[in-house]
């Protein structure tokens, strides 16, 4: 298909062979014209989520095992795409961990997982992406994908995913301020709730009707959505976009 936003351009999405936000932002990147390196920590997982993305879209598909709390992986994995594949132009950071707990009891050792792929994951990330896209002078894009946890401490049941996010959203603008004169964009996708993943229906949906009650607009935001606006400010739609978080959350971060 000819005149696709997204051709001739890498972009890696971590934590994308399940079967929700990060499989459907990288099953989007992929019809709209990008090589897509699909990578996640689980290889049976991973492989046939390459071959549906193959068999849906048409697009060039590298499947990649990648666990994004191990840096020593980050730096193989993003080393061998730039061998392999070429530099990256986008990156998509949607691995996300949480161990839900009170402060004062939480397991030290779950801190340090969730703050390892939610945050120092990400930023090893950005900053081999950046060095490729810097180095090969053509700019790129980031997407950090976040909640508004941070906004409101987590509610006191998950600390430490919350101040993960936080220092994500952090990331996001240093990351900015830094990339922008290599004309590289970064941004924060925001969410709360999202129906059509795993969490949401499957894990917690005695949370659903809570959650609905706070929107202005009476819904839950779906995965759909968040596809549509990770599209956009993946796209050169919005060229003029950088160091944002977007929220598509059905204004429910508003009522906290």
């Amino acid at each position: 298909m000819a005149g696709r936003e997204l051709d001739g351009r890498i972009a890696l999405v971590t934590a994308a062979a399940g079967q929700g936000i990060g499989k459907a932002i990288a099953t989007r990147l992929a019809a709209d014209g990008a090589t897509l390196v699909l990578t996640d920590s689980h290889d049976k997982r991973l492989a046939l989520a390459a071959e549906e993305i193959v068999d849906a879209t048409g697009a060039t598909v590298h499947a990649r095992t990648l666990d994004v709390g191990d840096r020593d992986q980050i730096v193989e994995v993003t080393d061998a795409v730039l061998r392999d594949v070429g530099p990256l132009s986008i990156l998509v950071n949607n691995a996300a961990y949480n161990v839900m707990g009170s402060i004062f009891d939480y397991d030290p050792h779950d801190w340090d997982r969730v703050l390892a792929v939610n945050l120092s994951g990400p930023w090893m990330l950005s900053r081999q992406a950046m060095r490729q896209m810097r180095d090969a002078g053509q700019g790129g894009t980031i997407l950090n994908v976040s909640t508004y946890a941070p906004d409101v401490g987590g509610l006191g049941i998950e600390a430490p995913y919350a101040v993960s996010k936080g220092g994500l959203n952090v990331l996001t603008r240093s990351c900015a301020h830094e990339g922008g004169p290599h004309g590289i964009r970064v941004n924060t996708l925001s969410m709360g709730m999202v129906t059509g993943t795993r969490f949401t229906d499957a894990l917690h949906p005695e949370m659903k009707d809570g959650e609905r009650a706070k929107s202005p607009l009476g819904r839950l935001a779906t995965v759909d959505d968040i596809v549509e606006a990770a599209a956009f400010l993946i796209s050169d739609r919005s060229a003029a976009t950088t160091g944002e978080t977007l929220n598509i959350a059905a204004g429910i971060h508003m009522r906290y």
